[in-house]
């Protein structure tokens, strides 16, 4: 038994403690003193930093390029066990120096900005749960332990999003990513039913044997799905711009750096599966040539920073699906380290961008000079126009999916709600009690 079967488990279960005792005041009502929050936050990001350090440490040590460690199971029935599997390899190193780098500059950045901040105590907590739940997923070795963390992300996403409840808008973009991440956790679970039913072993580490296995296609497929929806990809793009409703930290560390990109951090864990698939590499080359080219031009009708940036980022991942479509694994890995520290950094500035203009004439006349060497400008006039009243309307994507997903996903579970009242005898949504 190598240091790592040891400490691993102890680091995540300790990197855990933090969002689970902001989580317990929360539910309590437990008041705590002003700042000691952020204070907390402060020493996590520092415990994460430290122990992603370990973690290579300890790998390196054992001189092998993956080491697997498998957990008691959590739950017995008859003659299945369901186990969790951590994964140790450079793939999950990265994204984990990736976390361990940028989630302390997020909490350092919201320190002054939630100070006596209405609702600061939910901010903390929401942001160390993400940060706890992006660490274990980066180590996950099956995909039942990924999409317990994949899960716990995708909540505290939409609850940052919807960090401004009295807005009405705020509510309403939450309940819009909501959907979408909903249509991705199935996928994600479809997956895993079919895993467990077809395939001769679950793990990452064997799926280039499970890549003959039947239902490798239709897996394959699943996941892509699930990442197109995590990523922001079309079909499934007009969600993202409408999550800038949250704080700027928030849109940094999701959107711009850390849970954006796990779409191609999925697609990575699971390419020896994937890879030899014909339908799978045309279908992710071509959505995520589309999205490129789709949020190119969108985003440069947009009037405001945070949704350019939204759209800007959009783009630079449907390139990583395109990179990933020919086999370009290597480059997605640079791509997606470093586009993420960019990203955190303009989403940080965001707010300052006005003032960046106005006191820095060199920054203005940069951003001047790109805006002329666009291509646009060898268009017609007339065409130019055309793709600017498309690009306002966001090409009408977005009218299409609130009629034919939107819409319909919300009527079904409000028909399951119903039919949950009369069951429950309790009365229908809107009307009092007598």
């Amino acid at each position: 038994m190598n240091s790592l079967s040891v400490w691993l488990p102890l680091l995540l279960a300790s990197i855990a403690l933090a969002p689970v005792a902001l989580g317990a005041c929360l539910l309590l009502g437990v008041r705590l003193r002003e700042g000691i929050e952020a204070r907390v936050a402060l020493l996590h990001s520092m415990l994460v930093l430290g122990a992603t350090a370990a973690v290579l440490f300890m790998w390196r040590s054992t001189q092998t390029r993956a080491c697997e460690v498998e957990l008691p199971p959590l739950l017995q029935m008859h003659d299945y066990a369901w186990r969790a599997v951590l994964l140790v390899d450079p793939l999950g190193l990265t994204y984990a120096v990736l976390v361990a780098l940028l989630y302390p500059v997020i909490v350092r950045f919201s320190m002054p900005s939630f100070f006596r901040e209405p609702g600061s105590s939910r901010y903390w907590f929401l942001v160390t749960m993400l940060a706890a739940a992006l660490w274990a997923l980066c180590f996950a070795g099956n995909l039942d332990a990924l999409f317990v963390s994949w899960e716990l992300i995708g909540v505290s996403s939409v609850m940052l999003i919807g960090f401004f409840r009295r807005q009405v808008r705020a509510c309403q973009n939450s309940l819009l990513a909501l959907v979408y991440y909903r249509i991705g956790d199935f996928l994600i679970l479809l997956a895993a039913v079919l895993i467990h039913h077809s395939f001769p072993e679950h793990r990452f580490s064997h799926f280039d044997v499970d890549a003959h296995a039947p239902n490798a296609l239709m897996v394959g497929l699943a996941l892509l799905g699930a990442s197109l929806a995590k990523s922001a990809q079309l079909p499934m793009s007009p969600w993202l711009h409408r999550a800038m409703e949250g704080p700027a930290a928030s849109s940094a560390i999701f959107y711009g750096a850390l849970s954006v990109h796990l779409g191609p951090f999925l697609l990575l864990r699971t390419a020896k599966l994937w890879h030899e698939e014909p339908v799978v590499l045309w279908t992710m080359g071509f959505l995520g040539g589309a999205t490129a080219v789709w949020a190119t031009l969108v985003g440069r009708a947009r009037p405001d920073a945070k949704t350019a940036l939204a759209y800007s980022t959009m783009t630079q991942i449907g390139i990583m699906y395109l990179e990933l479509a020919f086999g370009l694994h290597k480059l997605v890995g640079y791509h997606m380290f470093v586009h993420a520290g960019l990203r955190t950094w303009q989403y940080l500035r965001s707010s300052s961008l006005i003032q960046d203009f106005q006191d820095n004439p060199v920054f203005a006349a940069s951003v001047h000079l790109r805006r002329r060497l666009f291509f646009e400008h060898l268009l017609p006039e007339r065409v130019q126009r055309l793709f600017y009243l498309g690009a306002v309307r966001l090409f009408w994507v977005d009218a299409i999916q609130q009629h034919l997903i939107v819409r319909p996903f919300l009527a079904v579970f409000r028909c399951i709600a119903a039919a949950e009242d009369r069951l429950l005898g309790r009365p229908r949504g809107g009307e009092s009690a007598r």
